[in-house]
């Protein structure tokens, strides 16, 4: 199920070359570790993003602990707990069809997207 994932992802990818914008896909292949959503949420209200926290994306049908904030142009949308492939392949549907510019990072069990290295900075993600 993971390979079908990480296929998908690729595929969407090099389908999205060509609709222009600048969009980056990560897939995370080594084992990483994340703070805990609480942390993420304290770290971005702290760097002065409007930060929303919620048990869904409901958008995609999913159930997967997200958090969603937003400074001015700037935005980061983390699901985390996500169950499954199918669910993951969702988001990133999700994700890839919500944001015009983007940067999107997958993992086994979290997911995001963001709109530049800064806010991955201000949320401690990396």
């Amino acid at each position: 199920m993971k390979k079908l994932g990480i296929a998908v992802l690729v595929m969407m990818m090099i389908a999205l070359v060509g609709c222009g914008g600048q969009s980056t896909v990560k897939i995370i292949e080594e084992e990483r570790t994340y703070p805990e959503p609480d942390a993420v949420v304290s770290s971005l209200e702290d760097a002065g993003f409007t930060v929303e926290k919620s048990e869904s994306i409901a958008e995609a049908g999913v159930e997967a602990t997200r958090i969603k904030a937003v400074n001015g142009e700037e935005y980061l949308d983390v699901c985390y707990n996500v169950a499954s492939s199918e669910d993951m392949d969702k988001i990133v549907e999700y994700y890839t069809g919500s944001y015009k510019k983007y940067n999107l990072v997958s993992d086994d069990k979290v997911v995001y997207c963001y709109s530049s290295e800064s806010v991955v900075e201000s949320a401690g993600l990396e």
